[in-house]
């Protein structure tokens, strides 16, 4: 059995926060400052109220192995997804795991549920456990949680997207260059009305604007954008009916399939190639099951495992690129 150590993972040069910092800016004492972090019933609302005013300035977050030794490692990698319920994400968690266990890191996994507030919850909580690093799907929703990250003096990597500022390392794809290849194809196909179905996370958004200006700059009108719920997929099927559409682009598989599902009932979809189909629809992922199923759908196929890998390859060796496009590619099969 191999006992060497993992290899370090080096901390950014910046200076976390500490508790006497956040004491002095609340006119408190480090005591009482310990006390909100573990025992708050103890202390009057108003003088908790001042501390955790100052936490969140600073950007501070407790830590919650302090009764290990100060320089002691965690080995492990704190990791934030949108959710584990659809399975979109499963092959960049399986790449970052195959990446990091050999090493010898852990991986701790928390969910955002599409959900801000609950993200700089998430982040704040695997910030306490002291990761060597965090990895995250797309980048903080807000400044608290950007704040927090730039602060945390680990590696940051930001996965799924290329932001044009990103905290640190960024291992993802272009997600208008996405929207626009979709509309572009089913414009080629001869598709004049086009819609989008999907959530309005920062990606999804960025999907649908590529898709919208590419269908504006080729003449067509407006595409039609349905917003759905971002935790409940399967509900799609009940909005399949969008009369004088001809063509949808799904932000991911899963709303592909719901919708197409919906098409089904309503007598839209057939067997046959795209051509045959009075509603062309496009999702993006490449899940299995969008192979499996009759017709086939076609998709924006993206490199999770890769993904997941080089985001794990950034956080073990900090020199050389910071910002890898690994790009994604048009699969087409018979839904469009």
């Amino acid at each position: 059995m191999n006992q060497e150590s993992p290899p370090d993972i080096q901390e950014s040069p910046e200076v976390a926060p500490t508790l006497s910092a956040v004491a002095r800016l609340a006119g408190v004492s480090s005591i009482t400052v310990s006390r909100v972090v573990r025992l708050p019933g103890q202390v009057a609302p108003q003088t908790r109220a001042r501390v955790e005013r100052a936490m969140r300035e600073l950007g501070y977050v407790p830590n919650l192995v302090a009764g290990s030794l100060a320089s002691a490692r965690t080995n492990s990698v704190g990791v934030l997804v949108p959710t584990i319920a659809n399975s979109i994400f499963a092959d960049t968690v399986q790449g970052l795991s195959d990446t990091l266990e050999p090493a010898g890191f852990s991986v701790i996994l928390a969910q955002s549920r599409y959900d801000d507030e609950r993200e700089d919850r998430m982040l704040a909580a695997l910030l306490s456990r002291r990761p060597e690093a965090i990895i995250m799907v797309g980048s903080p929703a807000t400044e608290e949680g950007a704040r927090l990250l730039r602060n945390a003096r680990v590696p940051v990597v930001e996965t799924w997207d290329l932001p044009t500022s990103p905290i640190e390392a960024v291992a993802g794809f272009d997600n208008f260059k996405a929207g626009v290849a979709v509309a572009k194809h089913l414009i080629a196909q001869g598709r004049q009305h086009l819609a989008f179905i999907g959530g309005d996370d920062p990606r999804g958004a960025r999907r649908w604007l590529g898709f919208r200006e590419e269908a504006l700059a080729q003449g067509l009108a407006e595409p039609r954008r349905l917003i759905l719920d971002r935790n409940a997929p399967g509900s799609v099927a009940a909005n399949a009916h969008l009369p004088g559409v001809d063509a949808v682009f799904a932000a991911n598989d899963a709303y592909a399939i719901g919708f197409m599902a919906g098409l089904r009932k309503a007598g839209l979809l057939r067997q046959g190639p795209a051509s045959a189909q009075p509603v062309a629809v496009i999702g993006l992922g490449d899940l299995e099951i969008g192979q499996l199923i009759s017709p086939s759908l076609s998709t924006i196929s993206v490199h999770g495992h890769s993904i997941g890998r080089t985001a794990a390859t950034l956080t073990l060796e900090r020199g050389g690129e910071r910002c890898v496009d690994l790009g994604f590619e048009l699969v087409l099969r018979d839904s469009g």
